[in-house]
């Protein structure tokens, strides 16, 4: 600082040292204030231009983190997300253990298991619906679809935390369904008498069988396929006065079609004329009436003679009685029940897993032929069954010949427990993938526990950071409020001394008077 002489005027030392003091206040009292103001230590970069620096990348690092614990935040909502799909999975497979189980005992029967088979069907139907339900932003998290997920957890490139997602939970890779896109029928044993295969034709009607093994069994074949064979039903006796019944050639088109007949002895009017009346007992709507009427029929009682039964046209029906040599055995009103198989036909008997009897359906349509089942005959389906069997060779088919086969009904998710093994075998099944989706939820929540442990740790980093920006970038409000207060007091004495610093030089006027 100048030293100051009052005796030289021509420039004023002292008031020019006061005014440079009061400006060099004035500038520290601005900077406080504006510090004061913004509650920020560094305003510009001259501030601290090193200072500015590094509390830039404080701030960045610290916004950073921010973003880290959102991204934590959204990846945990995910997560949760997807336990709740595979939460509800595994209800769904431990109910589809337990149905298994049901199944597997023989304490429940044939249609049961049918109705089993249609609730896990529809419980793998579910999975599928939660594979493809559970989304984040219409990305799917079961399938595997979109392979792993990779989540930005850190601050820096590369500091990332990855989901490994499952193998594909749907219903089909965990096998517990199967995708039949079309109705399919395969021998077990097979034949070279028959030949299995589908009718789309019949597909979706009522009595459409359900996926499962069954059997059909030779009960019965036509002499040839030349002639049919006749046979007397079990619960009925010949009438009295024939002696027996027999297959006669057939070449009349009006030749009976297989199944079972009444005979009724209508009247007889003399000793070579009888009149009696067939009945189709399986289809009443049989030559439209249900029955056909056979008279004045000629009759010989030489020992061993015959009649055929004709029809009013004249056609041989292909059934030969022989009439005993006692005409008066023949009464009005005598009948007895017959079976009759047409020639080249064969009687089939259908089984289910079990062996029991089922019902199925004449059908005389292309080359399917002789599916006839005589048991619950007033239950008979006229509709097929979704399979129909072609006769080869008819000289290689045999009665008691069975041929086991499997079906498998259309269905995108076709169950099998149709029998105790197959209900057994799912059973296991069904604990293969209750592994897998524990597995798959046992991993996601390891996963979300270390969110949560990375979660508190960058809580606390971030608290740091943000710490030492703090002290570095923003102003000490007390300290700022002492150091204005005291520039606001040297601002005035700066002031005062100026003031009698630009008096100090009128003095020397005392010398000039």
């Amino acid at each position: 600082m100048a030293n100051v002489d009052v005796t030289r005027i021509a420039s004023n030392i002292g008031a020019l040292n006061a005014l440079n003091s009061l400006q060099n206040i004035n500038s520290k009292l601005a900077m406080h204030q504006t510090r004061l103001s913004t509650g920020k230590r560094i305003n510009s970069a001259q501030d601290d231009p090193a200072g500015l620096t590094i509390a830039t990348k404080m701030l960045a690092r610290s916004e950073g983190l921010k973003v880290s614990l959102d991204n934590i935040s959204d990846a945990k909502n995910m997560l949760s997300v997807a336990e709740g799909g595979l939460s509800k999975m595994t209800d769904i497979i431990v109910q589809m253990r337990s149905k298994a189980e049901q199944a597997a005992s023989d304490t429940i029967g044939t249609s049961e298991r049918a109705a089993i088979q249609d609730q896990l069907s529809a419980y793998a139907q579910q999975i599928q619906d939660l594979v493809d339900q559970t989304k984040w932003n219409g990305v799917k998290l079961l399938d595997n679809s979109s392979g792993n997920k990779v989540f930005q957890t850190g601050v820096d490139e590369g500091e990332t935390t990855t989901w490994v997602l499952p193998n594909a939970l749907d219903p089909a890779t965990l096998n517990l369904s199967e995708n039949v896109s079309n109705d399919t029928a395969t021998f077990v044993n097979t034949s070279d008498s028959f030949d299995l295969g589908t009718t789309s034709s019949q597909l979706g009607s009522m009595s459409e069988l359900s996926t499962g093994d069954y059997s059909f069994e030779v009960l019965n074949k036509a002499t040839s396929d030349l002639l049919g064979k006749v046979t007397l039903d079990t619960a009925s006796t010949l009438i009295n006065g024939v002696g027996s019944m027999s297959n006669t050639a057939a070449t009349a088109t009006a030749e009976l079609t297989s199944g079972r007949y009444n005979v009724k002895i209508d009247s007889v009017t003399d000793a070579t004329h009888v009149s009696y009346t067939i009945t189709n007992l399986d289809d009443a709507s049989w030559n439209l009436t249900g029955s056909m009427s056979v008279t004045a029929k000629d009759i010989s009682y030489a020992t061993g003679s015959d009649g055929d039964l004709v029809t009013q046209a004249g056609g041989t029906l292909g059934i030969n009685l022989t009439f005993g040599t006692d005409p008066a055995g023949l009464v009005a009103g005598q009948s007895m029940n017959l079976e009759y198989i047409a020639k080249n036909e064969a009687k089939f008997e259908l089984n289910d897993a079990s062996g029991q009897a089922t019902q199925i359906a004449r059908n005389t349509t292309g080359s399917v032929s002789g599916l006839y089942s005589y048991k619950a005959a007033a239950t008979q389906f006229q509709t097929g069954r979704g399979v129909s069997i072609t006769l080869g060779a008819f000289t290689d088919i045999a009665a008691g010949e069975t041929e086991r086969f499997t079906y498998q009904q259309a269905n995108n998710y076709s169950v099998d427990v149709s029998t105790t093994a197959k209900a057994g075998s799912y059973m296991t099944t069904a604990n293969y993938a209750l592994d897998k989706v524990t597995s798959a939820l046992s991993g996601l929540g390891s996963l979300m526990a270390r969110l949560s442990f990375k979660e508190e740790a960058i809580s606390t980093a971030q608290v740091n950071v943000e710490g030492a920006y703090n002290r570095i970038m923003n102003a000490n409000m007390a300290e700022e409020q002492v150091n204005a207060s005291k520039y606001t007091i040297l601002q005035q004495t700066a002031t005062a001394m100026l003031a009698q610093a630009n008096a100090a030089p009128q003095s020397l006027l005392t010398l000039f008077r």
